[in-house]
């Protein structure tokens, strides 16, 4: 049994149950948080069909169903995650690998969203999984991606606080490779922090407040660029992009 195997088949005994409550309230919190971070990025159509791979305890997936998305389904290659998913109502839940799953279901997708994936994959699996995703995209279909931002104060410790995680990625490098993959309007953005209580409240102002401090040590350490280079950083520890499949190809 290799590695990834050996991990994945317990992460929930060896990992989850040490880091998430894996409750109730953690998935109610999760799609109240999701609800404002997210709402402007999802298909109107609420029958479009929708897939999370590598959905793992179905977080995501919970959100979406709660929000009334009848065609949302996750693969995964962990049953005892998708089992805690199970418990927890989800459906349409399969244990299977994306890299056979997708290439079975080409252009058979709306959207696709990638959380906490790439990370784990080397390299030359990276450009294979944006290949994959690319083909069973629907023209104009759109690619969520969610992964460590190695750019952010602490990001470059993140690469090695899962023993699977292969590597790490940047606003730039992960923009690079989606449109390596032919997407287009390819959009990176930070996870910023979402106000939906009192603490949030605070948390979102002391971010803001930092967020300004680590701003302007780049410029004292760069340099502003003047014109000769962009750089557009990014400092929170979650990065997302989005893409789009051409309508035409």
């Amino acid at each position: 049994m290799n590695y990834r195997n050996r991990c994945y088949k317990n992460i929930v005994a060896t990992k989850w149950k040490y880091t998430h409550s894996l409750s109730e309230e953690e998935y109610k919190l999760f799609a109240k948080v999701s609800k404002k971070r997210f709402k402007d990025i999802l298909p109107d159509d609420k029958a479009a069909k929708i897939i999370d791979v590598a959905c793992g305890a179905g977080h995501f997936l919970y959100f979406l169903q709660k929000e009334g998305y009848e065609n949302a389904q996750g693969v995964d290659l962990s049953e005892e995650q998708l089992e805690v998913a199970r418990k927890m109502g989800i459906h349409h839940l399969q244990m299977v690998d994306l890299f056979k799953y997708l290439p079975k279901h080409p252009q058979s997708f709306d959207m696709i969203f990638a959380s906490d994936i790439i990370e784990h994959l080397k390299k030359d699996e990276v450009m294979r999984f944006l290949d994959l995703i690319y083909q069973s995209l629907k023209m104009g279909g759109k690619v969520f991606i969610a992964t460590l931002n190695v750019h952010s104060l602490l990001g470059a410790s993140t690469v090695f606080n899962e023993f699977t995680h292969e590597q790490g990625f940047t606003p730039r490098s992960l923009a690079q490779i989606l449109r390596v993959g032919n997407f287009e309007d390819v959009v990176v953005y930070g996870a910023k922090p979402i106000i939906h209580d009192f603490r949030s409240t605070i948390r979102a102002e002391l971010w803001w407040c930092i967020k300004k401090i680590l701003k302007l040590y780049v410029i004292i350490e760069r340099g502003t660029g003047r014109g000769l280079w962009k750089y557009g950083d990014i400092f929170e520890p979650i990065i997302f992009a989005i893409a789009k499949k051409p309508q035409k190809v």
